[in-house]
């Protein structure tokens, strides 16, 4: 019977463009705008200007693009940056059933190694495509297990679709494949202590997963050697990670089955456990048009696994002192979306943590772990805002944004791209950006997308 491994390489050596669904190709260049969008948006943050610098000042050989400039490093420390860029502001795309971050990763390694090869625009997105069924399917394996235990999964199974991703364009034997997935098993890292006291580490997690996933390929390509069940086996990721043994159920139907039309876009630059409640706060104000100053209590029923990552330490979340603690911070998001109307990149901002109304009303917003209210796969929210005047108000949003049920406006999607691209580039280049992502595969290579990002302002 083949291993994991051996049906993970199998699919991602043998599938061609004409294999996949035009609805996946679709809704896949959905998820390159909004990832584009939210990447080329953090050029100027400190976090990126950090990985920027370590990744500049190595001296390597100039092969791959930083996204934004004409400038270049190896393959490994692009996707380092450029990943870096993309999942720094935790607004990119999710797999929320599996509690996933897909792009991040998949994206950035596609686009780097795809320069590096000289892979066509098809090439890139068949990878790309590969990548998104793989980082699914291994956190849907997890059963949110690694979030149980303390890991961010998309720090754990990131370097497994990054390898993927990269030995398409690499087109390696199925051999140097499973050996690569084999050595990614021994970097599977990502531990979620960030969420104590609002670190910058998480940001980096895809990107050293893919970072991590080009030196194991290659280091397979040399010939070395990896784990052959490093899903499966007595002492592999599942078992040491989540304390339970992987089928391989969920590998069965892959290129049958596709999971990519279920990644959803964020509408908000933080944590998606929240995004239900921030949904409800919005609706209060809208329909009952609440006030902050009129709020007695507003109490928060949360499933378990998701309490221990938005509520708590309980002063921490209601006294943030970085801008991560804010993104996951239920008390925080709820108290700025009731107090300013929206929850918009500019609303993650210390000087709104330390004033005062928002302050005191965060102080009035009470968790409470409820698996009671648990939507499995799906991040709803319960929520109850008691006023002064003895009035309660009461909402149960049971599917976050982006789901069937609860669609996302395809409209919005593009608005967030260029919202979050405006402040770099002009309207002109903004369309230019879009007319090449929609028309992707028809690209000769990585370049004229390269060359569209580039941006003269300096210090980038």
């Amino acid at each position: 019977m083949r291993t994991i491994s051996e049906r993970i390489a199998d699919f991602t050596l043998d599938l061609t463009f004409e294999q996949i669904p035009a609805n996946v190709i679709g809704y896949g260049k959905l998820l390159l705008m909004d990832t584009f969008g939210v990447a080329m948006a953090n050029l100027e943050a400190e976090h990126a200007q950090a990985i920027r610098r370590v990744v500049t000042e190595n001296g390597s050989r100039p092969v791959c693009t930083l996204w934004g400039s004409a400038d270049q490093v190896q393959v490994a420390e692009a996707v380092l940056y450029n990943a870096g860029l993309i999942h720094g502001s935790d607004y990119d795309d999710t797999h929320v059933g599996g509690i996933v971050h897909p792009s991040a990763a998949v994206v950035s390694t596609a686009i780097c190694v795809g320069e590096a090869v000289g892979a066509t625009g098809q090439e890139i997105y068949e990878a790309i495509i590969v990548g998104w069924e793989v980082i699914v399917r291994l956190a849907l394996s997890a059963k949110g297990r690694f979030h149980d235990v303390g890991y961010h999964g998309t720090g754990i199974v990131s370097s497994f679709a990054a390898a993927c991703v990269a030995g398409k364009l690499y087109k390696v034997s199925r051999d140097i494949l499973v050996n690569a997935l084999g050595i990614c098993g021994s970097q599977a890292a990502g531990l979620q202590e960030f969420l104590r006291d609002g670190s910058w580490v998480k940001k980096l997690h895809p990107g050293w997963a893919a970072h991590s996933a080009v030196y194991a390929l290659q280091l397979a390509m040399a010939g070395f050697t990896g784990a052959k069940e490093v899903f499966e086996g007595e002492f592999g990721l599942f078992k040491t990670h989540c304390g339970f043994t992987c089928g391989t159920e969920e590998f069965e139907n892959l290129g049958t089955v596709w999971h990519t039309p279920e990644i959803t876009f964020k509408m908000y630059p933080v944590c998606h456990m929240t995004h239900s409640f921030i949904d409800c706060v919005l609706e209060a104000r809208e329909k009952y048009e609440v006030e902050p100053e009129e709020v007695e209590e507003i109490e928060c029923r949360i499933e378990e696994r998701c309490y221990h990552i938005v509520c708590e330490p309980e002063a921490a979340k209601k006294n943030p002192q970085t801008d991560y603690m804010m993104r996951f911070s239920l008390p925080y998001v709820v108290s700025v979306a009731l107090s300013k109307g929206k929850v918009s990149p500019w609303e993650i901002d210390m000087r709104l943590a330390r004033d005062s109304r928002i302050g005191g009303l965060m102080n009035r917003v009470r968790c409470v772990a409820d698996d009671g209210k648990r939507n499995p796969g799906y991040f709803p929210g319960w929520l109850k805002i008691r006023l002064r005047d003895g009035r309660e108000f009461v909402f149960d949003q049971r599917w976050e944004k982006g789901t069937p049920q609860n669609p996302v406006d395809l409209d919005a999607v593009m608005e967030k791209f260029s919202n979050n691209l405006e402040h770099f580039y002009t309207e002109a280049q903004i369309k230019q950006l879009a007319e090449l992502l929609q028309s992707f595969e028809k690209m000769d290579g990585a370049q004229p997308l390269l060359k569209a990002l580039e941006i003269e302002k300096a210090g980038i």
